[in-house]
């Protein structure tokens, strides 16, 4: 039996120390020490006191031991350093070996604190808080991120309204106020023509602020609904037609379809007039010339549920590309750039203020319906509203004509529905053939009509109602000026001038953006793309009319300039200062090939020069003042000069190598072009 027990070779009494003994050692089954208690001893004892030495120990401290330890006739055992857990300790004693007999006890040696149950739950406790801090940490992260994202995105939402709002203000101020001037100064010409221009822009300034108020109303919820019981179809048959004539300037077919002859329900007459109105002149907006749009009316009522009406705007237009589909209801979203094949917008640009179809989601919303938008560019975008079916309002006998009158909508997007490109060419001073031509590039007809007012008279006048129309009628025609928007369909002002700068065929046309981009950001990109001038809406009339007439008094300087035949004395190595400088000296180069050729003439050089006669006529005209066949004798004339100057060639083997086979008739040319005779060059 145990006699005694020690830690750190002290004994511990019955119920002294951190863990005390419970019971006398020699009782006791089950210690516990703790884990800084590293130093323990057992002593033990056989009952033999005869021969106390032949008794021999042996003891086994399960599972540290694998075996048996003999201590021979010690009586004591020390262990150092266990690690924690419970221990079985074994001793027993024999008489020379044999008969071995003795007493067993529990040692369990406690872990230290930190490596505790409850040290263990405070770690997990600590480890599950410090992930949960961590993850709102992130998130929270997160959340601001997007909360800054999202405001970073309304601010710029409500930079590209503003701007969108200052491009729709801007253009009908520059026609309000530009009429009521040309009213004031020649009432008798222009006033129902003005008075006209001025009530149509004034409503669409109107119609814009309505726009802008009722959606501020619906999203702070200020406008109730309210609905009354009516027949539907006869409402929106009647409103669709209303539509007609608007399509009709365009050559597109409106189609209202339905199989109901009738059909009575509860809806909010003015909400939705503004709902079909904002869909039907969007899908007039960008149907092209001899399209088609479609209103669908049907009701259905799925099984288990209620009925609804369907409404459905489709047409076969320009489409929508994918990635702006998720935004399209976004209040101040616009698309970047107007689709490739719409339409000119008469007034609303290429973007729009990205007002019409946020304000057409609240209004369908309030109306407690859906709307949902499928596209596809090149073949056309639909529209699906569906509205519930309830009968509980009282009865009404709504129109189209409640709230503003439907004549008001008409003038508004009869503007909005463009117009032909040769619809307001001028026709007044055009009989003076010697006038400059004015290309105009507006999308825009009043303001087309308003520059045409005080631009007709002393110059002619081309429209294009877009940008890649512009481009294409600028290489066509080449006119000595170009005044042109910035926001337009297809193609904005930016991408007109630089393609303009950077064709041989256009680069020497002064380019003036009259836009309602105002700010010194557009305005530097505007020259950057390569613009001569830039001014912003509303103008002054004469500021216009005088930088006109600089820039084209400018490029008669340059003509005087191109006069003296630079072109022709090229240095080696030098590269030519411009696009215009390239050019000419590219045609001149082919007329100095085929110089001796007396066949060669302005078929020849125009195929050449991959060019039109006509192209061709009007650049060197613009250029050098001369006609193209003026052009080739100059060239010829010139290097007959040379010839004169520097060989000794005969007046008529001159004659002869420059391409003229007359002699006498090369010598009048001569005279006329350098003011003496051939005869006189070689004497000098």
């Amino acid at each position: 039996y145990f006699t005694d027990f020690r830690i750190f070779n002290n004994p511990v009494a019955v119920g002294e120390g951190e863990m005390p003994l419970r019971l006398p050692i020699y009782k006791a089954r089950h210690i516990e020490v703790q884990s800084a208690q590293k130093v323990i001893s057992f002593q033990f004892t056989a009952l033999n006191f005869i021969n106390p030495e032949r008794q021999a120990y042996r003891f086994w401290l399960a599972p540290f031991h694998d075996g048996w330890q003999y201590n021979g006739n010690k009586r004591e055992v020390t262990f150092t350093n266990l690690d924690p857990g419970v221990y079985h300790l074994r001793v027993e004693t024999a008489e020379n070996g044999y008969d071995w007999a003795g007493t067993s006890l529990a040692l369990h040696v406690l872990p230290p604190w930190h490596r505790t149950w409850w040290a263990y739950t405070l770690w997990t406790m600590l480890l599950a808080g410090a992930v949960y801090w961590l993850y709102q940490f992130q998130l929270n992260r997160k959340l601001a991120e997007a909360e800054a994202l999202r405001l970073k995105e309304l601010d710029q939402a409500k930079a590209r309204l503003y701007a969108n709002i200052t491009h729709e203000f801007r253009t009908p101020l520059t026609i309000i106020l530009g009429m009521v001037r040309e009213v004031k100064e020649d009432p008798a010409h222009w006033f129902n023509e003005g008075l006209k221009l001025i009530h149509r822009n004034g409503t669409r300034l109107l119609h814009l602020v309505n726009q802008m108020l009722d959606l501020s109303k619906l999203e702070s919820g200020h406008i109730p609904l309210q609905p009354g019981q009516a027949d539907i179809v006869n409402y929106l048959k009647y409103l669709t037609e209303s539509f007609h004539s608007f399509a009709d300037t365009r050559d597109i077919r409106l189609h209202f379809l339905t199989e109901l002859h009738s059909f009575t329900m509860d809806f909010d007459a003015e909400k939705l007039r503004k709902v079909v109105s904002n869909l039907l002149s969007n899908a007039i907006k960008f149907t092209p010339e001899g399209g088609d749009i479609y209103l669908q009316l049907a009701v259905e009522q799925p099984e288990g549920h209620s009925a609804h009406l369907i409404l459905i705007v489709k047409d076969n237009g320009a489409g929508i590309p994918a990635e702006y589909l998720p935004h399209i209801f976004d209040r101040f979203y616009s698309l970047p750039t107007a689709p490739l094949n719409s339409p000119p917008s008469g007034g609303l640009g290429g973007a729009g203020a990205g007002i019409g179809l946020a304000l057409t989601k609240e209004l369908v919303t309030v109306m407690k319906g859906t709307i949902a938008v499928e596209s596809k560019v090149g073949a056309g975008t639909k529209f699906t509203v569906h509205l519930p079916v309830t009968r509980q309002a009282p009865k009404a006998s709504p129109s189209p004509e409640q709230g503003p009158p439907i004549e008001e909508t008409a003038i508004y997007f009869a503007n909005r529905a463009g117009f032909q490109s040769n619809q307001l060419e001028s026709t007044s001073g055009q009989e003076e053939k010697d006038n400059p031509l004015l290309l105009i590039i507006e999308d825009n007809a009043d303001v087309v009509t308003y520059l045409a007012s005080f631009l007709s008279g002393n110059y002619r006048l081309a429209l294009a109602p877009d940008g890649q129309e512009g481009i294409n009628k600028a290489i066509e025609l080449v006119p000595d000026l170009i005044v042109s928007d910035v926001m337009m369909p297809r193609k904005d002002g930016f991408e007109v001038c630089a393609s303009v700068k950077s064709d041989e065929r256009t680069c020497h046309i002064p380019v003036i953006l009259l836009t309602s981009k105002a700010g010194e950001k557009p305005m530097i990109e505007g020259l950057e793309h390569g613009a001569d001038a830039y001014i912003a809406k509303p103008f002054n009339r004469e500021e216009l009319m005088v930088r006109i007439e600089k820039l084209i008094d400018g490029r008669r300087r340059i003509q005087e300039q191109y006069a003296k035949k630079d072109y022709l004395r090229k240095n080696a190595g030098v590269s030519p200062a411009s696009l215009d400088d390239v050019f000419l000296e590219k045609i001149a180069g082919i007329i100095e090939e085929n110089l001796s050729d007396e066949n060669f003439g302005l078929p020849e050089l125009c195929r050449q020069a991959a060019m039109s006669r006509s192209q061709l006529f009007r650049k060197l005209k613009a250029l050098t003042g001369r006609s193209t066949t003026q052009f080739i004798r100059s060239v010829r004339l010139e290097k007959a000069r040379g010839l004169l100057e520097t060989t000794t060639f005969s007046i008529s083997e001159v004659s002869y190598k420059t391409g003229f086979t007359n002699p006498n008739y090369f010598s009048r040319m001569f005279r006329k072009e350098f003011g003496m005779a051939p005869s006189e060059v070689r004497k000098e």
